[in-house]
């Protein structure tokens, strides 16, 4: 399951799973027309995997918590990460069935702290820190209750094999900047999350494992960077040493190996062209 999977880094995470041969991806975002899309775009780019002919579009689509099967291996689930409340047994119904989840939602509005809106704040906050701590929540939970359900059908000997919460930050996790400040604190926190997770998980967990980290990508093309001015974008990519900004099949690259390296736990992936470094 891959939040903010409509677009960027989340679907380009959400293709690169299907090529590598993952059974269902579930796509969520807040808009049920750009996730369908989405789906086109992810049939077309995945092997073997086509858009069902049964499926069609009916009245129910496009409302919070609305789960949709438009593939063999693609479905989407539109749903607010800031606004989990209201479809969050939907989500744990959903991630029951799931072995990685993405947290890849997140907005940035740019302003001043001064002139920042509180709303604006709230909101930053409530969609990148608190949306990836309660999918993360209705993940461990929903993992314990897939475990409780199949611990008959599993050979009590063999290996546990691990599941998996990737968690996408940010540079200005570390790195200060202008006009993010609200993001810069929600995407530092996600660090936080994914630490103490990582040990909590550990400690608390019986018979599940989970493990927690965080890929923190600098500049990348994405519709998050369209917005700024052509001369700042120059400035910013003569700023970083390799002189140019990373794509999302970049990002998506790390996150298959975190997905995929049993011992990566509490791993943070710097991908930013070595701009952390200046």
């Amino acid at each position: 399951m891959i939040t903010g999977g409509s677009s960027g880094i989340g679907l380009a995470i959400a293709e690169r799973f299907l090529n590598e041969g993952a059974s269902k991806v579930v796509i969520v975002g807040r808009s049920y027309p750009r996730l369908l899309d989405a789906a086109k775009q992810l049939q077309h780019g995945a092997e073997n995997t086509s858009i069902s002919t049964e499926y069609k579009p009916n009245s129910n689509d496009g409302a919070q918590g609305q789960v949709t099967s438009v593939s063999e291996k693609i479905s989407i689930l539109v749903g607010d990460v800031s606004e989990i409340d209201s479809w969050s047994r939907t989500l744990e119904k959903e991630l029951e069935s799931i072995d990685i989840l993405v947290n890849a939602a997140g907005i940035s509005l740019s302003n001043l702290l001064p002139k920042i809106d509180p709303k604006d704040i709230s909101r930053t906050l409530r969609t990148n820190l608190e949306g990836a701590l309660l999918t993360s929540r209705a993940f461990l939970r929903a993992s314990v209750r897939s475990r409780i359900k199949n611990r008959n059908k599993t050979d009590p000997e063999s290996r546990i094999r691990s599941k998996c919460i990737i968690n996408v930050s940010s540079l200005l996790s570390h790195k200060g900047g202008t006009g993010a400040v609200p993001y810069a604190a929600s995407k530092a926190g996600l660090l936080g999350l994914t630490r103490s997770l990582t040990v909590e998980a550990s400690e608390t967990l019986r018979d599940v494992v989970i493990r927690s980290n965080v890929l923190v990508p600098g500049y990348i093309e994405t519709p998050m960077i369209e917005d700024m001015a052509p001369t700042e974008l120059e400035r910013l990519k003569q700023s970083i040493p390799l002189k140019r900004f990373g794509s999302p099949q970049e990002i998506a690259d790390a996150a298959v190996f975190l997905a995929e390296n049993e011992y990566a736990n509490n791993c943070v992936l710097n991908l930013d062209g070595g701009l952390s470094a200046v």
